[in-house]
This record gives structure tokens, C-alpha cells and sequence, in this order.
């Protein structure tokens, strides 16, 4: 079963807000400062009855502490997944699984061409897989049919090696990082692939901090909601 999830900084109010909405799962974001201060971090997470997967920061030139205080954080919250970006991982990702070996690393997609992606796929053993991404950069202009074609393909040969999904509501000429109810056709093509492919891990709703409000969370949950409902229907 799909689990949909959100994404914020660690913050009371952040957390609250989002179990409020109804969202059962979060990915949480990362940067030095944060890390320093992990158990905090723990602490506000655990106040609340949600799942969690991390994001390791973006920029980490000078690690010290943080690969360990990543682990710690990691372990606290029984994290599903590590989002990492490519440099990122390639610079910290053997310390860190030497750290923690059962960190769960997830390799997200960036600025790739068709060929590039093909590559990232290849050389990466768990992928963080962003769709937005993927409109962006590796098929810019493609139709949603076109797009959603090209989706299939790619889980078709990759997809046990996905194991966490970005999913904002992208249009071509839109702004990014936008709920997912302002794309509810690209959501819901998405969320069908993944279904067909048996995809359990998180789709998040990588909204901009500008959308996470009690309105616009409960927004997308009630269109999973309606998503899902429409698909057991169909099932039956």
C-alpha cells in the first residue's frame, strides 16, 4: 500500500500541523545546524504518532559530527530511508553506512538527461526517485501521457531498487515544489504506476514551506484519500 507523506524542517509546530492534517508519515530535512542538535530533533518527532524517512543535508563539505549525529537521528526514529543527493552520497555515503550499516540510502535524481538517469539508475542500489525531477530536467516539454509513459518504462526495470518517491503537483510553466492536488492527474498517473509495481515505500508531497498549513496538507491527504478510495472501488 502506498503511504503518503510530507516533508518540513524539524519544528513543533511543523509536526503537529501535519499529524493534524492527517498525514501518518514525514521526511524529515536536514542541515548541519539541525544535526547538532539531534536529540532534539528526536524528541520533537516523537511527540508525534508519525513514520519518518530523513533527508541528509544538501551541503556538507566539512562533516565533522554530522555523519554520526546523522546515524543517531537515523536510529532514533527507526527512519524507513536516507535521502541522499548524488554528491552528497558520493562523498559521505561509504563513511556513513560504516557507521550505520542498516541505513537504507536513497540516491535522488537531479539535473540528468534520459542517459544520465539511465546511469544514476545503473550505479546507485536504492533510489530516491523525483518525478518533478524528472519533468524538469530529463524530459522537459513532454506531454503528461508522454511523461507517465516514460515513468512506467523506468519502474518497469528499476523499481526494486526505489525506495522513496517525491511527488510534488508539477506543471510545465508552474512554479516548482507545489501540493499535489494542483496536479491531481500527474498524482494520480504516478500513484497507479507505483501501485502496479507494489511500491511500498513513501510518496511525498515535497511541497515549499510556503504550502505547509493546515489547509493545504489536508488538501492532498483528502486527495489520496479520494484516490484511494476510487482505486478500491475499482479493485471490487
Amino acid at each position: 500500500m502506498l503511504k503518503l507523506a510530507t516533508k518540513f524542517a524539524p519544528d513543533a509546530g511543523a509536526f503537529a500541523t501535519a499529524h493534524a492534517a492527517g498525514f501518518a508519515w514525514a521526511e524529515v530535512f536536514l542541515d548541519a545546524r539541525i544535526l547538532a542538535d539531534w536529540q532534539g530533533a528526536a524528541t520533537l518527532a516523537r511527540a508525534q504518532p508519525l513514520g519518518y524517512a530523513l533527508h541528509f543535508p544538501n551541503r556538507l563539505d566539512d562533516p565533522g559530527p554530522a555523519l554520526e549525529q546523522t546515524a543517531c537521528l537515523y536510529r532514533a526514529l527507526d527512519a524507513r530511508c536516507l535521502v541522499i543527493h548524488q554528491p552528497m552520497f558520493d562523498r559521505h555515503g561509504e563513511a556513513l553506512l560504516r557507521l550505520a550499516p542498516e541505513i537504507r540510502l536513497a540516491v535522488e535524481n537531479h539535473k540528468l538527461s534520459p542517459d544520465a538517469l539511465l546511469r544514476w539508475a545503473e550505479g546507485n542500489s536504492g533510489l530516491a526517485l523525483d518525478v518533478e525531477h524528472l519533468w524538469v530536467f530529463t524530459w522537459p516539454g513532454a506531454t503528461l501521457d508522454a511523461l507517465l509513459g516514460e515513468v512506467r518504462a523506468f519502474l518497469a526495470r528499476y523499481s526494486p531498487k526505489v525506495r522513496h518517491v517525491h511527488l510534488p503537483g508539477y506543471l510545465p510553466g508552474q512554479p516548482w515544489h507545489r501540493p499535489m492536488y494542483c496536479s491531481r492527474d500527474l498524482v494520480f498517473g504516478v500513484f497507479a504506476l507505483l501501485e502496479e509495481v507494489g511500491f511500498e515505500g513513501l510518496v511525498v508531497s515535497e511541497a515549499n514551506e510556503e504550502f505547509q498549513n493546515a489547509h493545504e496538507l489536508r488538501m492532498d491527504v483528502l486527495l489520496f484519500e479520494v484516490w484511494r478510495a476510487s482505486n478500491t472501488s475499482r479493485r471490487a
